[in-house]
């Protein structure tokens, strides 16, 4: 139960932390789609999505490898902290180099390419501030990324609003992002010195190169990740209109607001998985099947819920003018159940020392996602690469099955979650019905009130759910004094 409130503790944290930085960005876009249209969020989520792409490579799969080895040995923090942010300052600063080369050869508006090129800048705080989340991971001390995110957020949503009011366009929006990234990056160094352990200069090349061979295949899945984060964004473009980016922007920025709940929760459980891989085979397979069990328990009705509404949705958010991206969003909403259960798998393998299969099968979804995504993108525009991430998913969800099982571990994705499926069904399509003729608050409410009653009515949760919820949330007790009973 210890371990339990553990983990309900660093999760609430850092969903609470990605939350406000994700309601930050959104209400970024909300204010951009409304000011500046379509084309001007187009621009926006183009130049993030060249950020993210950049800054996710160059961190070269550091955090999930820094989480992993500083959970089993936490003396080791600043040999591998000073050593993991020396490398990944070499590799980012490579990539930015030859991305200012190749940035006039892509054919882009002057203002989609002062954007990108102005972004870009942040590469380095941001590839550092990953390095050092992973420590706050690690040490369970997730609490000082809340409020470092809290504060950079806080900071960039005013700065933006100011230049939004006063006429700026996207270019400057860029500019307040680069100067709260470095800031963020001087809060994570100083709430780690201060509490964590004192950071200071220990670099030995003999360890960097160890370190480059033991990372190399968490580099290639950062590599791989940073192309399977929003190459959409990037393919439409090179292959069509910033207005189309516009659309798709907006979809997938209502879809991606929901993964930071398996993200979170799953960042915090996988040190957990890392350890109890080594220790007890029964404890690491709960843990497997109680993460399954309660991400779909809530990403089921997110999707039934985004599908029934997802005109009310748009219009509530974007205002008119945005009706194209209403399929999008409801193709798109598919996608939340898959990451889930994404996040599950690929770090079930990689606490297994399984990498190389998560590797493989990110270079197999990568390449039909790329491929794919490009045809269908040209053809279809907007909906075809809302269709390809869709596929992907999928494909990437089956393969990590796959290998699962082969590891010899037990799924049961049936039994553990007909019961929120069919729920999740049943509120859908009272919600579809229903949506033309109430407001989009209310019509949450009883959503919600539906799925909870019909998640009771089929005991969704069992004795053992029902009685760790109770621990989680029961206030601690205090310790015992020596010599009472």
């Amino acid at each position: 139960m210890r371990q339990a409130r553990q983990i309900f503790k660093n999760t609430a944290a850092m969903t609470l932390a990605d939350l406000v930085t994700r309601a930050g960005s959104m209400l970024l876009s909300f204010l951009i789609a409304r000011m500046l249209q379509a084309s001007g969020l187009g621009i926006y989520s183009t130049a993030m999505a060249y950020y993210g792409l950049i800054a996710i490579a160059g961190s070269m799969g550091a955090q999930d490898f820094l989480v992993r080895e500083i959970a089993r040995d936490p003396d080791k923090t600043n040999r591998y902290v000073v050593h993991a942010s020396v490398l990944g300052l070499v590799v980012s600063s490579s990539i930015m180099a030859v991305f200012f080369l190749i940035l006039p050869f892509l054919g882009y508006s002057a203002e989609l390419a002062s954007s990108t090129g102005v972004v870009i800048l942040a590469i380095i705080p941001g590839t550092l501030n990953m390095i050092q989340n992973a420590v706050f991971v690690a040490h369970q001390r997730v609490e000082f990324v809340l409020y470092t995110r809290v504060l950079g957020t806080v900071v960039n949503v005013a700065l933006s609003v100011l230049l939004l009011s006063r006429g700026y366009g996207v270019v400057s929006l860029l500019v307040a992002f680069v100067v709260v990234e470095y800031l963020v990056m001087f809060c994570f160094f100083f709430f780690i010195s201060r509490r964590i352990t004192p950071l200071r200069w220990e670099f030995h090349l003999s360890f960097a190169r160890k370190l480059v061979w033991e990372m190399r295949v968490f580099a290639a899945l950062s590599f791989l990740s940073a192309l399977f984060a929003q190459p959409e964004i990037i393919i439409l473009s090179l292959v069509s209109s910033e207005d189309e980016i516009g659309y798709y922007s907006a979809a997938n920025k209502l879809v991606g607001f929901w993964y930071l709940v398996s993200q979170m929760y799953m960042a915090n459980v996988y040190p957990l998985l890392s350890r109890s891989y080594r220790l007890a085979e029964e404890k690491f397979q709960i843990l497997q099947n109680q993460s399954i069990k309660y991400l779909l328990a809530i990403s089921l009705p997110l999707t039934a819920g985004i599908v029934g509404a997802a005109a009310p949705v748009i219009q509530l958010f974007y205002g008119p003018g945005f009706e194209a991206a209403i399929l999008p969003l409801q193709i798109m909403a598919f996608n939340i159940p898959l990451a889930y259960v994404s996040a599950v798998l690929w770090r079930v393998l990689a606490a297994r020392d399984r990498q190389d299969a998560v590797l493989w099968v990110r270079i197999i979804t990568l390449c039909t996602r790329l491929g794919g995504g490009l045809l269908m993108a040209r053809w279809w525009g907007v909906l075809g690469a809302s269709i390809s991430v869709l596929v992907s998913l999928l494909l990437n969800t089956l393969l990590l099955a796959v290998h699962v099982r082969r590891s010899g571990i037990r799924l049961r994705f049936v039994g553990l979650g007909w019961r929120f499926a069919l729920a999740a069904i049943v509120m859908g399509v009272l919600t579809w019905a229903i949506s033309p003729q109430l407001n989009l608050w209310l019509l949450v409410l009883i959503a919600a009130v539906v799925y909870a009653g019909l998640v009771l009515l089929l005991k969704g949760f069992d004795a053992d759910d029902l009685a760790l919820f109770r621990q989680v949330c029961r206030p601690k007790e205090p310790r015992r004094q020596h010599g009472e009973l």
